[in-house]
């Protein structure tokens, strides 16, 4: 018995020796992180596979242990060890099981609190975090001193991921009191990295202590990263500029070089050093390219130059170089959309240095698009003011004329109340019957009670003016037509136009464009059977030759179904806030 046991023993020995090993490598690996974070404590324990696969041996060995000695002072190592060995191969429910068939089974063990550790470990890699919680709160036992400080670290780490911030680094704090060496300057990092959220000041003084703590270089360097961001933010833009020129003074491999040089150009941009910050972006993403880094120094080089200097060539070239510098970057996606962004700026500004061969439908609407990206894409109000007023002022019978009024609105809501109300009551006097005036009058809680005829009376006028002022006719019809949301009246004052332009204006090119349009937009009202005749006079030889029909005063038609153009519908569906799109 003896002998048998000795072997077995041995056996015991030979597993601890071979999950030693494995366990260096581990630990080696962890050591060398980069980039340390409290979000990577769910992230998989990476190893090499043939680390794990003898990891199956260990725990085989360990296994026969505890078939025949179950009961002997190396039960709860062995159990403790095919638990860790779990863990490392990425199985995470027979890990649970192990830890806590230890923490049953062997409640004095001085290896208790270890095993707690180390189940909750597993479970805040599984994600499971409130499962993590209610671990600590039910089997934590206080008076087990060893290894509480890493039970208050992890269980920090599950609040945090839970979002109970305050309670987290409340638990550092006390993990920070039981922590010595390395396992201290790691919790500084985590309570400097969670201090952000709150408190600046003390997140930086978190991270110095921890560069001070640690003998990982690492970690030193990445901590006095972190630190001077966290001085950058405060305002402190010397401090933030010589702790990084010190650490570019030391010979660090180029992951943090760049990381180095990029934060070093945030800070001169942010500190009002342009030439600097330029300098700072262009030597990054020549230094090193195609890197993550690279393609942020290119985007940031793009706003520098949309923001500071409002150089928009300039602009896009950068964010074009950020969108294919390093396509797997987040920064790649949002590069993108600020390309569309310009393209489009460009189109507009195209459309609007063409206005006097197109017509004002294409001019105000390029002038209306560009005010909107100004004010949604660009954040430039001043600009957006500017074309709005254009629209207002240049085009007022233009189909775009009631969506600058609203926004107009919009953009003086949150600066100037009583502008916005002065706007919108202006947006429902002149264009009452629109969408926009009624999202104007829901604003200002004012009851739509406008006359249902008010449309037909201008329409009435436009008609009384024909032989006096054919030209500002045509602009009334034009209103009628924008303001109006019933397809017949619509065609209606698109006749009227067409035949001032073929018997008044002769000009006849006009008059068939507006024909055509009732032909392709009303084609079901009675004004497209007329004006068939006149747009395709081959088709109609045979019929009987229609009567001349001259726009006139009519008595109110009955209403149609109200039908909104297929382009205005795409074009509003963009519109954020309009509910009625």
């Amino acid at each position: 018995m003896f002998n048998e046991f000795n072997a077995y023993f041995n056996t015991y020995y030979n597993a601890k020796e071979i999950f030693a090993q494995v366990e260096e490598v581990v630990q080696g690996r962890q050591k060398a992180e980069k980039f340390l974070t409290i979000e990577k404590n769910d992230d998989e324990i990476k190893i090499p596979p043939n680390e794990k696969n003898k990891l199956d041996d260990v725990i085989k060995k360990c296994s026969k242990i505890l078939q025949y000695y179950i009961n002997t002072s190396i039960a709860d190592d062995a159990l403790l060890i095919i638990g860790k060995s779990y863990l490392y191969q990425d199985n995470y429910l027979a890990a649970e099981r192990k830890f806590a068939e230890l923490i049953s089974n062997f409640p004095r063990s001085d290896l208790y609190n270890e095993a707690l550790y180390y189940l909750m470990l597993t479970l805040v890699k599984e994600k499971k975090y409130a499962d993590a919680v209610v671990s600590f709160q039910t089997k934590a036992n206080p008076e087990k001193r060893k290894n509480l400080g890493k039970l208050y670290k992890i269980y920090a780490v599950a609040k945090f991921k839970l979002g109970e911030v305050d309670s987290a680094i409340n638990y550092l704090k006390l993990a920070l009191n039981n922590a010595k060496g390395e396992d201290k300057a790691e919790i500084l990092f985590y309570l400097g990295e969670i201090s952000e959220l709150k408190d600046r000041e003390e997140s930086a003084k978190f991270y110095y202590e921890s560069a001070k703590v640690t003998k990982r270089q690492n970690l030193k360097v990445w901590a006095l990263i972190k630190y001077s961001i966290q001085k950058r933010e405060l305002g402190e833009y010397d401090i933030a500029l010589r702790a990084l020129n010190d650490l570019l003074e030391q010979n660090f491999d180029a992951d943090y070089a760049r990381r180095i040089y990029l934060e070093l150009a945030r800070t001169y941009n942010h500190a009002g050093k342009i030439d600097k910050a330029i300098q700072t972006y262009l030597y990054l993403d020549t230094t090193y390219k195609r890197t993550e880094e690279s393609a942020y120094g290119y985007f940031e080089l793009g706003r520098l130059y949309e923001e500071r200097i409002g150089n928009y060539d300039s602009a896009k070239f950068f964010f074009d170089k950020a969108r294919l510098e390093n396509p797997q970057s987040d920064v790649s996606k949002i590069a993108q959309r600020k390309v569309e962004q310009y393209n489009n700026y460009f189109k507009y500004i195209s459309t609007i240095s063409r206005a006097d061969s197109l017509s004002e439908e294409q001019v105000s609407d390029a002038k209306y698009s560009l005010a909107w990206l100004f004010y949604m894409s660009f954040g430039r109000l001043d600009s957006a003011i500017h074309y709005l007023n254009d629209v207002i002022k240049n085009h007022p019978n233009s189909s775009a004329s009631a969506r600058a009024y609203y926004l107009f609105g919009m953009i003086y809501e949150p600066i100037d109340s009583q502008k916005a109300r002065e706007i919108y009551a202006e947006l429902i006097r002149k264009f009452p019957e629109t969408q926009y005036a009624k999202q104007a009058m829901k604003i200002l809680g004012v009851k739509d009670d406008v006359e249902k005829d008010t449309l037909e009376k201008l329409y009435n006028i436009a008609c009384s003016m024909i032989d006096t002022n054919p030209q500002g006719a045509i602009d009334l019809f034009l209103r009628v037509y924008n303001q109006s949301v019933d397809a017949n009246l619509k065609a209606r004052a698109f006749f009227a136009i067409g035949w001032i332009n073929e018997y008044k204006l002769k000009n006849y090119s006009k008059a068939i464009e507006y024909y055509t349009k009732i032909l392709d937009s009303f084609p079901n009202t009675e004004y497209a059977k007329i004006v068939s005749v006149k747009v395709n006079p081959d088709k109609q030889e045979e019929k009987p030759k229609q009567p001349q029909i001259t726009p006139e005063v009519k008595p109110k038609q009955k209403e149609f179904e109200s039908e909104l153009e297929d382009e205005m519908k795409i074009r509003d569906r963009r519109r954020k806030r309009i509910d009625d799109n």
